[in-house]
């Protein structure tokens, strides 16, 4: 994953309405308290002007593009 790419959230235990069609793309990353635990690394993603910077788990995101 870089800066610029598009994704998609991956499906999840819990349902979201609608989210599951939203297309975002990378703005940068964010890294936690943590450095070393790689579950505190975020992807930060605009997915339309009401969620401008989202922090998204890597995990949780594909890449579509």
């Amino acid at each position: 994953m870089k800066v610029g790419d598009l994704v998609r959230l991956l499906p999840g235990p819990m349902p979201t309405v609608g989210e599951g069609d939203w297309v975002g793309i990378i703005t940068g990353f964010r890294i936690g308290a943590e450095p070393d635990d790689p579950e505190d690394r975020y992807a930060l993603v605009f997915w339309n002007e009401q969620f401008p910077e989202e922090e998204e788990y890597l995990e949780q995101i594909e890449v579509i593009s």
